[in-house]
């Protein structure tokens, strides 16, 4: 069960709670005013959560990516692969010579 100390506690014991979060493997509440504010816990929990967060973050992508892929498929049933490839390929090479004009990229001939 996490530990709950005032911001002025952490402030003053701060060496102490690192050791009872090493020791006791939870987390820290700290509280200014008697609401909770900020949490101390060991590196290795703040990396679960951040790893989760971003499987969460990429997970969120994957599914807006998904919708995005119905709604295009949904829009272009009469697109045959031929055209669609046509299209692409035109596009490719609209933004490539829009990069070589803007200076982005540049080619050598061999």
């Amino acid at each position: 069960m996490p530990k709950m100390v005032s911001a002025t506690e952490a402030k003053n014991r701060l060496g102490a709670l690192f050791s009872w979060i090493q020791d006791n493997h939870d987390t820290v509440i700290v509280e200014s005013r008697g609401e909770p504010t900020a949490v101390i816990m060991s590196y290795s929990e703040y990396e679960k959560i951040q790893a989760l967060q971003e499987q969460a973050r990429r997970q969120e992508i994957w599914e807006r990516m998904e919708a995005l892929r119905r709604e295009i498929s949904a829009r272009n049933q009469d697109l045959t692969e031929e055209a669609a490839e046509e299209l692409a390929d035109r596009f490719t090479r609209d933004v490539i010579d829009d990069m070589v004009r803007e200076g982005k990229i540049t080619f050598r001939k061999a």
